[in-house]
């Protein structure tokens, strides 16, 4: 990962919001780890892959916890012989996000520490004994044992909707699993966002001879979704760093839907969409009134109509209706029936409508519509 510099597992400094890890060898390197969590992944990876794009970052890892927690957790990693410049990268990248989402909160100190080494061990101290065994590895401290063994994820069946996120996540559940699934997501030099995913599956002595997992889910979902992994001991900074294990990297399109199946919102099940779309409104103080299950009207100036698939028809009764008092915003859930509804020219040529799809409204700030109209059509 890191091939030019040599660095002790144990060996670092934390000041504040940062964790740095100095080469013992002749090539100073500096590495450092920051860490901040939040719920909404779809929101912040654009902003972390221009951070990327601009080597401001040298690569981010998304760590989601098996069994799911609702929270991320997103590890940053910069790398440089200037930490200087590290800490300015670190600073810019700090105020961004802080600008972008007031609720998330880096991790700082004690905390960060925890949280960062808590993939090997709950303790931090340098009283832990790696070991290679099999197919694992044997993490011993004190009195206890735990056995890692690694499964590659195929980034590309949750690319074409094949295998959601949310499903697999719900899979290794049902299975009664625990570890973590990392995705560690880098730029290469043509300016290609990639991934390199993978599941680390923990076992304890008590449940170390448990099913063989990726032939469970290989065999529920009918696709070869984890492949397991052979591990080796030199491998041990990788997993503290949640660095990729394999040159075997997916790439990361703009309309990507990796995560999307993570949202908050069920944009599968129009009703449950609708009751949480409620429920988001009324959290966020906006006033409106529920016409129909499906259509809101929001501010006493705003009509906000849900599909999930392109309907002309009751389109076409909202809008005569209603379009010459009020602002019409038209969300349809489903990515195929948006498109229908964006190559209707009626629709285009109308000033006073706003169009959006799912994604869109990941990323649409409820609050705007308390104060403003956001009138461009999508």
């Amino acid at each position: 990962m890191v091939r030019k510099g040599k660095f002790k597992l144990f060996s670092f400094l934390t000041e504040k919001h940062l964790i740095y890890y100095k080469s013992i060898n002749k090539n100073d390197k500096f590495v450092a780890f920051s860490i901040f969590k939040i719920n909404n992944l779809l929101k912040i990876i654009p902003l972390l892959n221009d951070f990327l794009l601009t080597n401001f970052l040298f690569y981010y890892s998304i760590q989601i916890n098996v069994p799911k927690n609702r929270r991320k957790t997103i590890i940053l990693t910069f790398i440089g012989n200037d930490r200087p410049k590290i800490d300015k990268f670190f600073n810019l990248i700090f105020q961004k996000i802080r600008e972008y989402d007031k609720s998330i909160k880096f991790l700082k100190n004690r905390h960060l520490e925890r949280q960062f080494f808590h993939i090997l061990s709950s303790k931090i101290d340098n009283n832990i004994n790696a070991l290679k065994t099999g197919d694992s590895l044997i993490i011993k401290q004190s009195d206890t044992e735990k056995f890692l063994y690694f499964y590659e994820i195929n980034c590309d069946l949750m690319q074409s909707d094949k295998v959601s996120l949310h499903n697999l996540l719900k899979a290794l559940n049902n299975f009664n699993q625990k570890g973590y699934i990392i995705f560690n997501i880098q730029s290469l030099n043509s300016g290609r966002i990639v991934s390199n995913a993978y599941f680390i599956n923990i076992r304890y002595e008590k449940d170390k001879k448990s099913i063989a997992i990726e032939e469970e889910i290989n065999s529920l979902f009918n696709y070869e979704v984890l492949n397991k992994s052979v591990i080796h001991l030199n491998h041990l900074n990788c997993i503290l760093w949640r660095a990729n294990f394999s040159e075997n990297f997916y790439n990361m399109t703009p309309d990507s839907d990796i995560f999307l199946s993570l949202s908050n919102y069920n944009f599968q099940d129009l009703s449950k969409f609708s009751v949480q779309f409620d429920k988001t409104l009324r959290l966020n103080q906006v006033d409106f009134h529920q016409l129909k299950p499906n259509l809101f009207f929001i501010e006493e100036k705003i009509l906000f109509l849900i599909l999930d698939f392109y309907n002309p028809i009751e389109i076409s009764r909202i809008l005569e209706k209603f379009f010459s008092k009020y602002f019409v915003i038209i969300l349809i859930l489903n990515m195929e029936e948006y498109n229908k509804l964006i190559e209707s020219s009626e629709i285009r040529l109308l000033e006073n409508i706003k169009t959006i799809n799912f994604r869109d409204f990941i990323e649409f700030n409820i609050n705007k519509l308390k104060y403003e109209f956001i009138l461009e059509n999508s």
